[in-house]
């Protein structure tokens, strides 16, 4: 079949060995490929109940069917194992280059096992793969490994990294590729430190089969014209994320003072009119025409982003309305190899703990004495990082003061209080990888076009399953293809591309489908993992504690209301009462595996 390379590379750590086999095509078929394929391949790859710091638990780079082609946004990489942070599946996204180099390489999977007995390199030539000692290259920060291995292994070659962070096993390390391009969530980077591989250099000089390339490049022009340099998708260019600063914050949903309140007094100093102030260029990653990634330069250093999540949790959340101190914390993540959402909840927390007098860690909010300073101490655990490193749940646990974690499934809160949208709630607790922004947003519905009520959970379940505009089983869809969250693509698109792998018309329901089989086979592995409706949860802040100010005032999620939702929910989805998919959903789906 046109477009996949048709080769899985595997590498045993361990013996220092690699091999090729075939994709599974009859796989591919079924889940497309991207966060589907993934999910296919995680279920048999990874023991039952597996250890998930240990080198039992495979590593897997997986590329969509368009990556290395001009589709624009579909040259993402995605990085799944049995999630560090939560022992759930984990599916981690990441744009830049490295995708398109491991098609141009040949293949469309790279599943790592087993631990190096010292730290490598695995360096990958097309059908060559090598394993060089990284000693030398052990403690560099994520911009440095990649100079150093350039330098040594050719300018051409495309890098996933980790930082200290990954070194020192921190729960929440992320993968760099590109230097500012991060698998940032569920703790990928602590994995592939434990494994002792500080990076993958990779080199292909091949190419993408796309059957019938004229036909197919006329195509991709028209698509281009009509559906992505349009209005639409304006918005991600000329502002991205940051421009949802202001508007949700009016919405009274902007994480504050560790979630203390939804609206930040410093907003406008940390907006989008603030970060176009510094903003010195644009990039795009990979063969994208929307090209949203914003470059700002400030006295204290430069970098790619922050985006609208960083600006949230390491912003607003900690108090924070110093840009250029907000500026310098995303590069001090990014350099030491840390997921900033998880960041900056965790340092609000310690704030938050030390403003309560329940532990000084000489953390305030609102001060960027300190607050700067802590990516390196949780990176080396170090100082008050040590205590940091162990994550939202346990930082608070270890002081009695367990309600004041917001986390699910021990995965930090992303930026959307659901106070201010109550859609989110439900979204967060049956995220498959923990607390997520990315697996439905009726944030966009409730709060940024405002076409659904934001203070109420009716009719709520339906949308999360199901919606075009961002359910569950759309985005399970949309991230098997890896189309990237920017362009705003839908099923209408999605049908037009396809078409030119599969060489048949589809429909809609067939789409719907196949995300709902993703859906559901994700499920299964955290069902297997030991998860269930009592995982299904909330802060309990959500429910007791509500904003004194702003326009969410007053509101909470209550807790009997949202245990009816969610049974509702699963009614939907076709499980039972413990949210554990029913033998006739996974055969109306064609999931074909089982517990």
């Amino acid at each position: 079949m046109a477009f996949y390379c048709g080769a899985v590379l595997r590498i045993d750590l361990t013996r220092q060995e690699s091999r090729v086999e075939p994709l599974n095509m009859d796989w591919a078929r079924l889940y497309l490929g991207g966060k589907g394929l993934l999910f296919r391949y995680l279920f048999d790859e990874v023991p039952a109940g597996v250890d998930p710091c240990s080198p039992d638990n495979p590593l897997l780079f997986v590329t969509g069917p368009f990556a290395g082609t001009n589709v624009t946004t579909a040259s993402r990489l995605v990085v799944g194992c049995k999630s560090p942070t939560t022992g759930t599946i984990l599916d981690s996204y990441v744009g830049g280059s490295f995708a398109p180099e491991m098609k141009f390489a040949g293949y469309d999977i790279i599943i790592m096992t087993g631990a190096a007995p010292a730290p490598v390199v695995v360096w990958i030539e097309d059908d060559r793969v090598q394993f060089l000692p990284a000693q030398r290259y052990w403690g560099l920060k994520t911009s440095e490994i990649e100079v150093a291995l350039r330098a040594d292994l050719g300018e051409h070659c495309k890098i996933m990294s980790i930082g200290p962070a990954g070194e020192n096993l921190v729960p929440w390390a992320c993968l760099s590729t590109d230097q500012y391009h991060k698998a940032g969530r569920g703790g990928a980077g602590a994995l592939m430190g434990m494994k002792n591989v500080k990076a993958i250099a990779i080199r292909g000089t091949g190419s993408v089969d796309v059957g019938d390339a004229r036909t197919f490049l006329e195509d991709m022009q028209r698509l281009h014209r009509e559906f992505i340099l349009t209005p639409d998708n304006l918005g991600a260019h000329e502002e991205g994320t940051p421009v949802l600063v202001d508007v949700v914050n009016d919405a009274g949903a902007l994480p504050t003072r560790n979630f203390s309140a939804g609206t930040f007094e410093g907003a406008a100093k940390i907006n989008s009119e603030a970060f176009q102030r510094v903003r010195t260029k644009k990039r795009a990653c990979y063969q994208c025409a929307i090209g949203c990634r914003n470059f700002h330069t400030v006295a204290a250093g430069k970098c790619e982003g922050p985006e609208y999540e960083t600006i949230a949790l390491c912003g607003s959340n900690c108090g924070i309305d110093d840009i250029e101190a907000l500026i310098k914390f995303n590069i001090e993540c990014d350099e030491w190899g840390l997921d900033t959402i998880s960041s900056g909840a965790v340092v609000g927390l310690a704030m938050d703990l030390t403003e309560k007098g329940i532990h000084d860690y000489g953390l305030r909010f609102g001060d960027p004495q300190g607050y700067v300073d802590a990516p390196a101490l949780i990176s080396t655990r170090q100082g008050i990082g040590a205590d940091l490193a162990l994550g939202g749940r346990d930082l608070a646990a270890k002081y009695g003061a367990s309600e004041l974690a917001m986390e699910i499934k021990n995965l930090e809160m992303p930026g959307y209080d659901p106070r201010g949208t109550f859609g989110m709630a439900l979204a967060y607790a049956t995220s498959d990888r923990g607390c997520c922004h990315m697996r439905a947003f009726p944030v966009g519905q409730e709060v940024v076009v405002g076409t659904l009520p934001p203070h109420t959970l009716k009719d709520k379940a339906e949308w999360v399953i199901s919606a075009e505009a961002g359910g569950q089983d759309f985005f399970a869809l949309k991230f098997s293809g890896i189309w990237c969250d920017f362009w705003a693509i839908d099923l209408n698109q999605i049908r037009q591309l396809l078409w030119h792998l599969w060489q048949r018309e589809v429909s809609d329901e067939e789409l719907m489908t196949l995300g709902a089989r993703i859906w559901n086979i994700g499920r299964l592995f955290n069902v297997r993992e030991g998860f269930d409706a009592r995982h299904d949860t909330l802060p309990s802040r959500l429910s007791t504690e509500a904003f004194a100010a702003g326009a969410s005032a007053g509101q909470v999620i209550d807790a009997d209301t949202f245990a009816g939702v969610l049974q509702e929910y699963y009614r939907l989805r076709g499980w039972d009462e413990n949210g554990v998919p029913t033998e006739q959903t996974l055969e109306r789906l064609g999931v074909d595996v089982r517990l």
